[in-house]
């Protein structure tokens, strides 16, 4: 799959483009070019958001994600979405595998844009989660 087009983009809150991504349109360019169609994966997008946090609302998800497991390891399938506390201990961060053999994952930041980290560098993580399609496990 290729994503060393997205490294480098600009921080962009909601943004989805070369002007900019967030998080979590970084995981959903992702899964779009894996064959899938995601949902929104941010619940601040999501049309009936009600303040949930991200963990809350992948949980909410039951349908289209499937926890899989809650430490950085489970993650094992490109497209594979890591939820990870940010240093303040709020589950905020979003991360998605793009390269299983290496364990390369990919972010976005403020003030670093987009870009690859490694499985052992993501911290304190709260839920592994596989989006789910006809005929996946």
């Amino acid at each position: 799959m290729k994503w060393r087009d997205l490294l480098g983009r600009p921080f962009k809150l909601h943004g989805c483009g070369p002007d900019g991504m967030d998080c979590s349109t970084v995981a959903e360019e992702v899964l779009r070019r894996l064959g899938m169609t995601p949902p929104a994966t941010n619940p601040f997008r999501s049309p009936d958001h009600s303040g949930e946090e991200m963990t809350t609302y992948f949980s909410s998800m039951e349908a289209a994600y499937k926890q899989i497991g809650d430490k950085g390891a489970d993650a094992r399938k490109e497209g594979d979405v890591v939820l990870a506390k940010d240093p303040a201990g709020r589950p905020t961060l979003m991360y998605v595998l793009v390269d299983e053999v290496t364990g390369t994952f990919l972010t976005a930041e403020h003030g670093g844009g987009v870009r690859a980290t490694r499985r052992f560098l993501l911290g304190d993580v709260t839920g592994v989660y596989r989006l789910q399609v006809e005929g996946s496990p």
